[in-house]
């Protein structure tokens, strides 16, 4: 795992009409590297209103850790619901190819799942990467306020800084 590359940075992306939208570079970068072709794996985040996106790598690597998990909880003399966890973890992803340029069409239901319209903002996690709708991050509860006003910043870079959602709140 120590060769592996890592998912930094972020962006605001578009979303044409046809749901096309670009893989920001360095992401895209670590996705080569770590899968030696151009796809990109896509699903629900388990927590928060976003879209999670990873390397075919990450994949397998979590195919083991929950083996483990269930090792430690069978061990432990816990219940196990493996079968919902590896339907969520392996079933609800979609594998999507992308051009040179990073270029990839949104599947459909994750597109609504992600409420993602003409906009996506996405930010890198280590492992993964997570793909948000700005103002969905912006309302999110719980959602660190600095990557608030990220996103907020780069709004106001495409001149998006007229809707009352990306405002900031007075603290």
């Amino acid at each position: 795992m120590a060769d592996r590359g890592l998912f930094r940075g972020y962006a605001l992306q578009a979303i044409d009409g046809k749901g096309r939208v670009a893989i920001p570079a360095p992401l895209r970068a670590v996705i080569e590297r770590n899968n030696g072709d151009r796809v990109l794996l896509i699903s629900k985040h388990d927590a928060d209103p976003c879209l999670t996106g990873y390397d075919r790598g990450w994949s397998d690597l979590l195919h083991a850790k929950l083996d483990r998990d269930e090792t430690r909880a069978l061990d432990a003399g816990k219940d196990v619901d493996r079968h919902n966890i590896a339907r969520r973890a392996f079933g609800s992803v979609d594998e999507v190819p992308f051009d040179a340029s990073g270029r990839f069409i949104l599947p459909p239901f994750f597109r609504s799942k992600g409420k993602l319209e003409d906009l996506a903002f996405f930010i890198g996690t280590g492992d993964t990467f997570e793909i948000w709708n700005p103002t969905v991050l912006i309302e999110t509860p719980g959602v660190d306020e600095d990557l608030k006003d990220m996103v907020r910043f780069c709004l106001e870079q495409r001149g998006r800084h007229d809707r009352a959602a990306y405002s900031r709140p007075p603290r």
